[in-house]
C-alpha cells in the first residue's frame, strides 16, 4: 500500500459557494489538476534536480485524499510512483513540504510580477540554512546561493505557465478565493490575483491604493462596472469589479453614486497592462471631498 512521503499539503476554497461547500465542479477539477502539476514539477526538481513538466520524468507524484469535513478543503499527498522501494535522504523529505508550499508561492508571486517577490526566495534560503545538510549537499550547495534560487523558480514558472493559468480556475467565479500550504507559508489567491494567473496575455498585479473615481455603470448580480479615475492627470473610464459585500445592500453607496453622479473614494487594487491600469477590483468606498478632484 503507498505511503505519502510527507505531510499532505492543503489546499482551502473560501467564500461564494465554497460557504456552502459547493464549488463548480470543472473549475473545481482544473483547479486540482493545475495545483497537481505544480506541485509535481517542484517536487520533481527538489529530488531529482531537474525542472520539467513533463509527468513521464516523475517517480513522484501528487494524489488528492478525500476531502475534508465542515469545509472545501482538499489535502494533495506526494507518493512514490517508481514501482520500486523508495530510499530518498532523510533531509529531502524533512524539508520537502515547505519547500514545495514556500516555491509554489515563489512561482505565483513570480507570475504576478510582485514586488515583494524575493522576500519568497529570501524564505527558501533562509530553509536552505537552517538545515545545514540541505544547504551543502541538495543541488552541489546552490541553495546558499539566492542569485541560483532566482533563476530556479524564473525556470519554474516559465516551464508551469499553463499548470498556473487552471490552478485559479473557480476564483471570483463560484469561491472567493483560495489557499495553498498551511498559514504560515499560505499562498492565497484573490480574485485580482486570479485574474492575472489565468490571463494568456502579460498582465502583472498593482498594489492596493486610494483612487477617486466616477461610476458609469455597475452590475449589481455580480459587480461588473464601468469607472472613470479621477485623481490621475489624464481622466480615463476603465473596466472594474466591486467586492464589496455593501453593493448587495439596498440604498448602497455605489449605486448612490451612479445615480447622482457623486464621486467615490475607493481602496481597490488594479491588474496592469502594459504599465497601464487594466481592471480596478475595488473592495471599499466611501463619497469622496470634492476638493480632491
Amino acid at each position: 500500500m503507498p505511503v505519502p512521503l510527507f505531510e499532505p499539503i492543503p489546499i482551502a476554497y473560501r467564500g461564494l459557494l465554497a460557504d456552502q461547500h459547493f464549488v463548480d465542479a470543472q473549475q473545481f477539477g482544473r483547479s486540482l489538476i493545475g495545483t497537481t502539476k505544480l506541485a509535481n514539477s517542484i517536487c520533481h526538481e527538489l529530488f531529482w534536480e531537474n525542472i520539467t513538466h513533463d509527468p513521464r520524468s516523475y517517480h513522484i507524484r501528487f494524489c488528492v485524499g478525500p476531502s475534508r469535513e465542515n469545509g472545501l478543503l482538499q489535502e494533495i499527498f506526494a507518493i512514490s510512483n517508481s514501482g520500486q522501494l523508495p530510499l530518498y535522504s532523510p533531509i529531502l523529505i524533512t524539508v520537502a513540504k515547505k519547500f514545495i508550499e514556500l516555491s509554489i508561492k515563489a512561482v505565483i508571486d513570480k507570475v504576478l510580477s510582485k514586488k515583494d517577490s524575493n522576500n519568497t526566495v529570501d524564505r527558501i534560503h533562509e530553509l536552505a540554512m537552517a538545515h545545514n545538510e540541505f544547504a551543502k549537499q541538495v543541488h552541489e550547495g546552490h541553495m546558499r546561493d539566492k542569485a541560483w534560487l532566482q533563476r530556479m523558480i524564473t525556470t519554474m514558472a516559465r516551464e508551469n505557465r499553463a499548470s498556473v493559468r487552471q490552478l485559479p480556475d473557480p476564483v471570483g467565479r463560484t469561491v472567493n478565493h483560495m489557499q495553498i500550504g498551511d498559514s504560515s507559508v499560505a499562498t492565497v489567491i484573490d480574485e485580482p490575483a486570479a485574474e492575472v494567473l489565468r490571463s494568456p496575455d502579460t498582465l502583472s498585479l498593482g498594489d492596493k491604493e486610494e483612487y477617486v473615481v466616477r461610476i458609469h455603470g455597475v452590475f449589481k448580480t455580480n459587480g461588473a462596472c464601468r469607472v472613470e479615475i479621477l485623481n490621475e492627470p489624464k481622466k480615463k473610464i476603465v473596466s472594474g469589479k466591486i467586492a464589496d459585500d455593501e453593493l448587495g445592500k439596498p440604498g448602497n453607496i455605489y449605486t448612490r453614486a451612479l445615480n447622482e453622479g457623486l464621486p467615490l473614494k475607493v481602496l481597490a487594487q488594479p491588474t496592469i497592462r502594459d504599465g497601464k491600469i487594466n481592471r480596478l477590483f475595488i473592495t471599499h468606498g466611501e463619497i469622496a471631498d470634492t476638493e480632491l478632484l
